[in-house]
């Protein structure tokens, strides 16, 4: 099979209410009826432009070893969704490998257990969900439309039923220094619900956002990201991404293969896809089934390749470096300020401390001309 592609990522674009500091492209349905049926055209004229894509590039389908559908809030979809999506896959010859890591993103407040369960019968097996934090107020300030009950009870249904799933936290609050934001003390009350995952991101904001002035400093930010990576690390969870930790063997299959510069086809409204064996990088317009294409040439290819491996436990090979021997120096220095480790296997991995340095470990990169 030439240049098989067993990842795809699909992008629903509608929530209940647009929160005030995220950027993904989405939007609050009008007419659900009349709006659900305009995206799901969108999504056929998408489907057949992307089997072009990939037969223009050589590439085929090989059965599904990971499907993601992200938003958006993707559990709104509900069970339109999940026929619409095995409708989809049919008519387009994509099977599902019986391993298959099949993810949906659902958020508090916008999912019910009828759709849920076809989500399942249609493969879903593990959910990420979007929970942010666990404070009363923390959840006001950012906007979000769900309540903490909502939360609770969100937790409670994916407790109860075994579910395999992550959570989303975020760090670098509006007020949280105020407030003294006690993180470890969410985290611990999450850990009673017993996820499989945690993706822990630091909030990024433009200059305009509402609470701007209220965003603690960087050394709180910092501080806070190094106590949740110790404090979840000390609960037997891997640090195996900069914003990602996971049981041993929970890691996300889906997004390794970002971190690995892998193939992950995409379909939807501002979704982006990468074909490896093509260098071609994707991305789809929102207003019409049609992509923005980007060629990487070898450099730009390979630096990105460094860039992602450094960001999670796939680590770096010094012999990807144009001076093998300058990079063990440097990965030496790494080391003894607490940043990189050089492993058994030869690779040099970052730490937790390291991660959160990664964009100047980069510029080491850059100015001792490695890359």
């Amino acid at each position: 099979m030439s240049n098989p592609v067993s990842s795809l990522y699909l992008h629903f674009p509608f929530c209940r209410h647009l929160c005030n500091y995220c950027d993904f492209y989405k939007k609050v349905p009008t007419d659900r009826t009349n709006d659900l049926a305009g995206f799901h055209e969108y999504m056929e004229s998408a489907a057949v432009e992307h089997e072009k894509l990939m037969k223009t590039n050589g590439c085929s389908w090989a059965p599904l070893k990971t499907l993601y559908i992200g938003g958006g809030t993707p559990s709104l979809w509900g069970s339109e969704g999940s026929a619409f999506l095995q409708s989809l896959l049919k008519k387009h010859h994509i099977t599902i490998a019986p391993d298959c890591e099949f993810t949906l993103e659902v958020n508090p407040g916008s999912w019910d257990k009828e759709s849920l369960a076809l989500w399942e019968k249609a493969g879903v097996n593990r959910y990420s969900l979007g929970i942010q934090s666990l404070q009363k107020e923390a959840i006001k300030y950012l906007d979000r439309v769900h309540s903490i009950e909502d939360v609770y009870e969100t937790l409670q249904f994916f407790k109860d039923k075994k579910a395999n799933f992550s959570m989303d936290f975020m760090l670098g609050l509006p007020y949280s220094q105020e407030m003294k934001r006690d993180v470890i003390g969410e985290l611990k009350k999450a850990l009673e619900y017993n996820p499989s995952h945690f993706s822990v991101y630091i909030l990024t904001v433009k200059d305009n956002y509402t609470h701007y002035k209220a965003l603690p400093s960087e050394e709180w930010i910092e501080d806070e990201f190094m106590k949740v990576a110790e404090f979840l690390k000390s609960q037997g969870f891997v640090h195996y991404e900069v914003s990602n930790f996971a049981k041993p063997g929970f890691e996300s299959k889906h997004n390794l293969n970002y971190w690995k510069s892998e193939s992950v086809a995409a379909v939807g409204p501002s979704a982006t896809g990468f074909l490896k064996e093509a260098r071609l990088r994707y991305k789809w317009k929102t207003k019409e089934a049609k992509v923005e294409l980007e060629e990487l040439d070898e450099e730009a290819f390979r630096l990105e390749k460094v860039y992602m491996a450094m960001r999670s436990f796939e680590g770096v090979s010094p012999s990807w470096f144009k001076d093998e021997q300058a990079f063990l120096g440097l990965a030496d220095k790494w080391n003894k300020h607490g940043w990189a480790a050089l492993e058994n296997d030869g690779k040099v991995r970052l730490t937790s401390r390291g991660y959160l340095l990664l964009d100047s470990l980069m510029n080491d990169l850059f100015s001792l001309k490695l890359l």
